[in-house]
């Protein structure tokens, strides 16, 4: 998964290093969906949060905007995923 680079020194601070994000699958998956968890606290499991896990918390009017970019990439992704599914 991707971790934003925003939360490395949170990370660190709890003895996670960049190099076992990049290097050990459960810690970066376990990692990633932690901070997706928060965002699902924080927005409820709505496409807000998926843009969150992306492009951070902050609540200000350029974070909004990276979050629906990001979440709509993701959906166009999810409905790609699930139209093949069904073929």
């Amino acid at each position: 998964m991707q971790i934003n680079s925003q939360h490395i020194n949170y990370l660190k601070s709890l003895g996670i290093t960049p190099y076992q994000l990049r290097n050990d699958a459960c810690m970066n998956i376990y990692t990633g969906a932690y901070f997706l968890a928060l965002a699902f606290n924080k927005w409820g499991v709505t496409w807000q949060a998926i843009g969150a896990y992306n492009a951070g918390f902050k609540n200000n009017e350029i974070q909004n905007k990276r979050r629906l970019i990001y979440a709509r990439k993701i959906n166009e992704v999810y409905r790609k995923i699930k139209n093949n599914q069904h073929q």
